[in-house]
């Protein structure tokens, strides 16, 4: 009888234990369930009993953005509660009763579903008296434009009702647009049908960089809305300075207004003069500062070129002129931009000083500037007017010449020996070059640094310190392919397809930055796939390939099956090839020593082929070696010596500096790369700056070298604790103190190099001749030139371009194929 109790007991207890141990429950709030189009829904979903994933996949009326999320732990009467909220923004996509689908949350393999709720959507305010008294309104000047027009984008916010701070919870995204606020805002008050606003007009300068129709999403203010208290009292005119006041604030959320633009690509051009890039409207004058001077004075030569449009983009045009007539000497042109309301304007000037040689008669041709016009909608070329030049003869000067008289002294005079050749030193040829020198990997050297403190501190502390949860990026890898099978198994015209492949790839994007979410914004995808070190490549396809997906999602446009098929398509090729390239370095990171044995073969053939004068050859079976993942400063010093030998000066000074990060010390090394350097057209202040006065050990000690010693010190002070704690003595006596001292040095240094190492990038210029540039296209202004391996400096990587640092005063853009880092 006892065991048939227990065993009913048990039973009892099994399946009653997992209710009562965990459950949670999902709500979902909004603001107002009747709304105008140009208005916006604030949804709020509750979660208690700790975090969810929501699949907000199914909302297809709305657009969806997130405003965050936040959680909260109470300890009420012996009981813990946890909740999460989740906070949405949802815009309408069109009028009638929208529906907001059951939400379905998932928390540790349970599941639950919000309400439906339905909103209510049309062309006018429900509550004009409430609604209206706040409300923004979007618009821009011109909604139509060709690629590289200016326009102005407006935001006004009008209030009839006294405020206390207004300000951006979502400020306006311009994909495909470059843009500029203005400096200051508009101030000013206008009657709307009888009612007096208070406006407020935020500008922005907007230039759209490629073809296609955009919308640039309604942008979301909050204001604080002074309520009045009803308390009245005889002290009012004296109470009622702002100090002692008791009016209360509520807070309130305004949205603008989305506004639909259509950028037309410019037509081809056929012209025979160079089209400048310009695009606006423009004027150019041309005028010398005398006509009449003799041969050998300079004439100052000014072109002038004003408008509206991209001016700052703006170059000096071709000067057809007798090289062997004259000699020109460019200046630096001075330039005066102005942001006004109608958007840039200004003037562009150029000098140029011209010398002409002989004496005659010379004009200076009228100089061409062929821009768009964005009023003509066509090609426009305008021109400066003919200048004659009377050149007269110029006064000879003869000049004495005096003789020099040989010295007579026959005593032997000591000389300095000096090269009479130079050449670099041959390769390495051993098989040392296969040998793996990368330095140690952060985490590994941390845990290697770690392991005496560990053992020291007992096993206790380290199973607790190994202890791992599933990640995050697991749980989101998980939910993208849970997606992408949902969305192959439906057909195409259901509207759950478009759903399910957007909320995949958003799963897979946050994967990546180990992140929880359901939406994101363009930029943050961009921010974070590069915080996540994928190469620029990657981060276009994938970017590219969501904003296609919420093209077709929220612009309503209509999609056919072959459309279908190839999103869904570019989706599993995108997660494959990215899982492929973590899973392949994987296999190099974990076994060495086989790339080194497939290597040797290629590696001496490699050497055959330098040998026998095929440089190239050579170059690219030796790069083949180093793509293997080894990284041996041997290798790099042999492929640097080969591009060197084929005159690609770039590349191999590139790979000397990559070698000289492994084997700073190395005499055959640096011979080569200071002979390598005298070849390098660009002169380059080589003044000492105080960092690297600092960091005087980065040219005599290798990074591997300070990480090896790092942790040996940490073996010999933990031991050394060790053996003070079982004779019960200090251990932070003479001996520890000082053991300890040279612990914490090193280890501080190695820290200082990992960090130089991923906050102080430099590159090497491996294109014949590169112009650096104001900004990130090709009419972007010519700022200067810099030639094949001259190293600079990297601020940073956007969108396919680099922007560094030659030296004071001399920074700006190149594509990140001509600069490539080190």
């Amino acid at each position: 009888m006892n065991l048939k109790r227990i065993f009913f007991i048990s039973l009892v207890s099994l399946f009653t234990l997992p209710v009562i141990g965990f459950c949670f429950d999902v709500t979902a709030h909004v603001d107002k369930t009747r709304i105008s189009r140009e208005d916006s829904v604030f949804l709020k979903v509750e979660v208690n009993g700790g975090k969810a994933d929501l699949d907000l996949s199914m909302i297809t009326d709305f657009k969806v953005v997130s405003r965050g999320t936040a959680s909260s732990y109470n300890y009420i009467n012996g009981k813990s509660e946890r909740k999460s909220t989740y906070q949405y923004a949802l815009i309408p996509l069109r009028n009638g009763g929208l529906k907001i689908p059951p939400i379905k949350a998932i928390m540790n393999g349970q599941t639950a579903f919000t309400r439906e709720i339905t909103i209510h959507v049309s062309d006018q305010a429900t509550a004009p008296d409430d609604v209206r008294a706040l409300f923004a309104k979007s618009d821009v000047v011109e909604p139509a434009l060709f690629v590289g027009q200016q326009t102005v984008y407006s935001l006004t916010f009008f209030t009839s009702k006294q405020l206390s701070g207004l300000g951006f919870e979502t400020a306006p995204e311009f994909k495909g647009f470059s843009a500029r606020s203005f400096e200051k805002e508009k101030s000013y008050t206008r009657n709307i049908n009888g009612i007096l606003y208070h406006v407020t007009q935020v500008n922005y300068i907007i230039i759209p960089t490629r073809p296609g129709s955009f919308t640039i999403d309604p942008a979301v203010l909050i204001a604080n809305v002074i309520v009045k208290s009803k308390r009245t009292s005889g002290f009012d005119s004296f109470f009622n300075d702002s100090f002692f006041s008791s009016n209360s604030y509520k807070p309130m959320r305004v949205v603008s207004n989305p506004v639909n633009m259509v950028v037309s690509p410019m037509p081809p051009y056929n012209g025979k003069e160079k089209f400048s890039g310009l695009v606006g409207r423009f004027e150019i004058n041309g005028n010398a500062d005398k006509t009449s001077l003799k041969a050998g004075e300079s004439v100052t030569f000014t072109i002038k070129i004003s408008g509206s449009g991209n001016i700052m983009d703006a170059s000096l045009p071709e000067i057809d002129l007798d090289t062997d007539a004259f000699k020109v000497y460019d200046d630096n042109p001075v330039e005066t931009i102005h942001l006004t309301e109608t958007g840039y304007e200004g003037v562009k000037i150029f000098k140029r000083a011209i010398v002409p040689v002989h004496p005659g008669q010379y004009e200076i041709k009228p100089v061409l500037l062929t821009y768009f016009d964005v009023d003509q909608k066509a090609y426009q070329t305008i021109a400066t007017d003919a200048i004659q030049l009377d050149v007269a003869p110029s006064e000879a000067v003869h000049l004495a010449v005096t003789p020099v008289n040989p010295t007579t002294d026959k005593s032997v005079v000591k000389q300095e020996v000096s090269l009479v050749n130079k050449d670099i030193l041959e390769v390495k040829e051993g098989l040392a070059a296969l040998k793996d020198y990368r330095e140690i990997d952060p985490f590994l050297f941390v845990l290697l640094l770690s392991i005496p403190a560990v053992l020291f501190s007992g096993v206790k502390l380290f199973t607790h310190v190994t202890k791992r949860d599933v990640s995050v990026e697991k749980i989101m890898e998980e939910k993208a392919r849970h997606h992408l099978k949902q969305a192959g198994k439906i057909q195409t015209e259901d509207h759950r397809f478009l759903g399910h492949l957007y909320s995949g790839l958003v799963a897979f994007i946050l994967a990546k930055g180990k992140k929880r979410g359901e939406t994101v914004t363009i930029q943050e995808a961009r921010t974070i796939l590069t915080d996540a070190n994928m190469e620029t490549d990657g981060i276009v396809q994938i970017t590219d390939l969501l904003d296609t997906i919420e093209s077709v999602r929220f612009g309503g446009k209509q999609m056919d099956e072959n459309k279908a098929a190839t999103l869904l398509l570019k989706t599993k090729q995108i997660m494959k090839l990215f899982c492929l390239t973590l899973v392949c370095l994987g296999l190099f990171s974990f076994a060495p020593q086989k790339a080194v044995a497939d290597s040797t073969a290629t590696f001496l053939e490699g050497v055959k082929n330098y040998k026998a004068g095929h440089f190239h050859e050579a170059a690219r079976q030796f790069e083949t070696i180093a793509n293997n993942n080894i990284r041996n400063p041997y290798l790099f010093y042999n492929i640097a010596n080969a591009y060197l030998k084929a005159n690609d000066i770039g590349r191999a000074i590139l790979w000397y500096e990559r070698a000289k990060v492994l084997a700073p010390h190395d005499p055959d090394l640096r011979f080569n790369l200071e002979y390598a350097n005298t070849r390098v057209k660009d002169k380059k202040d080589d003044a000492v700056t105080i960092m690297e006065v600092l960091f005087f050990w980065d040219k005599l000690i290798s990074v591997k070298t300070i990480q090896v010693t790092a942790i040996f010190f940490s073996f010999v002070f933990f031991a050394w604790a060790a053996f003070r704690l079982v004779k019960k003595r200090s251990v932070f006596s003479g001996t520890g103190i000082f053991l300890c001292s040279l612990l914490i040095l090193v280890t501080a240094i190695t820290c200082v190099n990992y960090y130089k190492r991923s906050a102080r990038l430099s590159a090497v210029i491996v294109q014949e001749e590169v112009a650096v540039r104001s900004g990130m296209t090709d009419t972007a202004t010519r700022l200067f030139s810099l030639h094949a391996g001259t190293k600079v400096s990297v601020e940073e990587q956007r969108d396919g371009y680099v922007k560094i640092v030659f030296s004071k005063g001399k920074v700006g853009w190149v594509k990140i194929d001509e600069a490539i880092i080190i």
